[in-house]
C-alpha cells in the first residue's frame, strides 16, 4: 500500500484526495464583517468612556467584549484574501482596487463622524468649536495611546494584498528575466510602511509622539505577532513553490497544484499551527514584558524589585497590551475555523461577492448610527446638566 502512495507534489485535479473544508472564503468574510460591526461598537463605546467616564460598570464589560470579538475581523479578512488569492478567484488588480476603495472610505467616514458630528455635537454643548475639537483630539489621542484606535483594518488588507502580488505575480512585461529580482524587491514598500506604522503606534503608546489627527486611519492595526504569523504564510507558498520548481515542474504546474484540495488543507494545517505557535509567544511576552516593566517601575535596590505583586503586573499589562503584545493570542480561537475552511471551495454563482461586502458596509453603517444615537441618549442628561451651567455662570 505504501508504494501506491502519491507523493505530495505529484497530486493533481485528477488524483486529488477528497476531503475538503466545509468553510469557504465567503464564510469568512461574512463573520469579517459581524466583527467589524462589534469592532466599531467597541471604538465607540471606548470613546464615550473616554469623554464620559462615569458611566456604568456594564458598559464596561461590554466594552470589552465588544474589543475581543472585534479583533477577529482581521485574521477572517485575511485568510479569505489568502483564498482568493491562491485559487485565483480575482486578480491582484481587483484586489487590490478593493481594498484601496475601503481604505479610502473608511478614512472619509472617520473624517466625518469625527470633524463633523462628533465635534459639532460637542460645540453645541460647549457653545465653542475650539473647545469641541479640543476635547475630540484628546479624547482620539487617549485613545490611540491606550492601543483602542486601531481600526481601518483595510489598508492592513491591502498591504498584505501588495506583499503577496510581489512575492508571488510573475510580470510579462516589465521586470522580466533578471529585472524580476527588482520587482521582488518591492515587496519591501509594504514591510516597511507595515514596520513604521508598528513604530508610530509604539511611539504613541509610550507617548513620545503625537501626530495630527487625521493620521490615524493611515495606520495599520494588526499586532507584531500577527504580522509575524502573516510573513510565514506568505513565506509558505513562495517556498512550497520553489521546492515544487525544484523537481522540474513549470509555474504553471505549482498554479494547478494550489488548486488541489490537498494544498488547501495543508495549508490550513500549516497556518493553524503557526498561529498556536505565534499566539503562545505573543502571550508569553506579554507576561515578561508586563514583569519587567513591573520590575522597572519599582525601587532600584533588587530586594524591593522583586516584591511583585499580580495586581501591579496586571497594570503594567495594560501597557504592553497598548504597544501590541498579548492581543494576537485570541487567534488560537479561530483555529477551529480555519481547520473547516478551504481555499479550493467555490460558488457558482458570483452575486454573493458584490452583495457581501455591500450588506456589510450596510451593517457597519447602521450600527455606527445606531450607536451615536443611544450614546447621544445616553448623554443628553449631561449635556443638559453642562448647557444649565454654562446658562447660570453665564447670567
Amino acid at each position: 500500500m505504501g508504494k501506491n502512495r502519491i507523493r505530495i507534489f505529484d497530486r493533481t485535479v485528477e488524483n486529488d484526495i477528497r476531503y475538503r473544508g466545509p468553510l469557504s472564503y465567503r464564510h469568512l468574510q461574512i463573520l469579517a464583517w459581524i466583527c467589524i460591526s462589534f469592532k466599531i461598537l467597541f471604538i465607540l463605546t471606548n470613546l464615550s468612556l473616554r469623554i464620559d467616564p462615569n458611566q456604568p460598570q456594564w458598559l464596561y464589560s461590554l466594552r470589552d467584549i465588544y474589543d475581543n470579538i472585534g479583533e477577529f475581523s482581521l485574521p477572517l479578512f485575511l485568510f479569505a484574501n489568502f483564498a482568493i488569492i491562491l485559487d485565483e478567484k480575482k486578480s491582484y488588480r481587483q484586489q487590490l482596487i478593493k481594498f484601496a476603495g475601503l481604505t479610502l472610505l473608511i478614512v472619509v467616514l472617520y473624517e466625518v463622524v469625527v470633524h463633523r458630528y462628533m465635534t459639532g455635537l460637542l460645540a453645541v454643548a460647549f457653545k465653542d468649536r475650539t473647545e469641541a475639537t479640543q476635547v475630540i483630539d484628546d479624547s482620539v489621542y487617549t485613545l490611540a495611546s491606550g492601543g483602542g484606535l486601531a481600526f481601518n483594518i483595510f489598508i492592513d488588507l491591502f498591504l498584505c494584498t501588495l506583499l503577496m502580488f510581489f512575492m508571488n505575480y510573475v510580470p510579462t512585461r516589465f521586470f522580466t528575466g533578471k529585472k524580476l529580482v527588482l520587482f521582488r524587491l518591492l515587496a519591501l514598500l509594504p514591510i516597511l510602511y507595515e514596520v513604521a506604522s508598528l513604530g508610530i503606534r509604539l511611539a504613541i503608546c509610550l507617548g513620545k509622539l503625537r501626530p495630527p489627527v487625521f493620521i490615524y486611519p493611515f495606520l495599520t492595526t494588526k499586532p507584531a505577532m500577527s504580522f509575524v504569523l502573516f510573513m510565514l504564510l506568505v513565506l509558505f507558498i513562495k517556498l512550497r513553490g520553489f521546492r515544487f520548481r525544484r523537481r522540474g515542474k513549470s509555474r504553471e504546474a505549482y498554479r494547478a497544484f494550489q488548486s488541489t484540495n490537498v494544498n488547501s488543507l495543508h495549508f490550513s494545517i500549516y497556518a493553524s499551527i503557526m498561529i498556536l505557535v505565534t499566539g503562545l509567544i505573543d502571550l508569553l511576552l506579554y507576561i515578561l514584558l508586563s514583569a519587567l516593566l513591573a520590575m522597572l517601575g519599582q525601587a532600584d535596590t533588587a530586594a524591593e524589585a522583586m516584591t511583585l505583586t499580580e495586581e501591579m503586573i496586571l497594570q503594567k499589562g495594560k501597557i504592553v497590551s497598548a504597544l501590541g503584545f498579548g492581543q494576537h493570542f485570541l487567534m488560537v480561537l479561530v483555529i477551529p475555523i480555519i481547520l473547516l475552511f478551504s481555499y479550493t471551495r467555490t460558488h457558482k454563482d458570483r452575486t454573493g461577492d458584490i452583495l457581501i461586502p455591500v450588506f456589510g458596509i450596510a451593517l457597519a453603517v447602521i450600527v455606527t448610527v445606531e450607536a451615536l444615537y443611544q450614546g447621544l441618549l445616553m448623554e443628553i442628561p449631561n449635556l443638559m446638566n453642562r448647557l444649565a451651567l454654562a446658562l447660570n455662570a453665564s447670567m
